[in-house]
């Protein structure tokens, strides 16, 4: 969990228009154009817990859509959920 949140944070340098806000000690939050994500590890559970926001209209799944990019190489993960979303 901690290598992906580590490995999120230089990801996002790398996305035009996404920015890492720094000092958040909940997760990873990063501003992505009109809205932001914010992924973090669960207090009590194997979870990786995952909001996105966003002021336009498809912009959630736009951003769906980039981070499934990234978590696509960690097979460990259960990201149906993400890929469910943005089919």
């Amino acid at each position: 969990g901690n290598r992906i949140l580590q490995e999120l944070e230089d990801y996002s340098k790398s996305v035009k228009g996404w920015v890492l806000e720094n000092d958040n000690y909940e997760g990873v939050r990063v501003s992505a154009g009109d809205g932001w994500f914010l992924l973090r590890m669960s207090l009590h559970d194997p979870l990786m817990p995952l909001n996105i926001e966003s002021n336009t209209n498809g912009g959630v799944r736009i951003i769906a859509s980039q981070l499934a990019v990234f978590l696509r190489k960690y097979q460990y993960l259960d990201i149906s959920s993400i890929e469910k979303y943005i089919e």
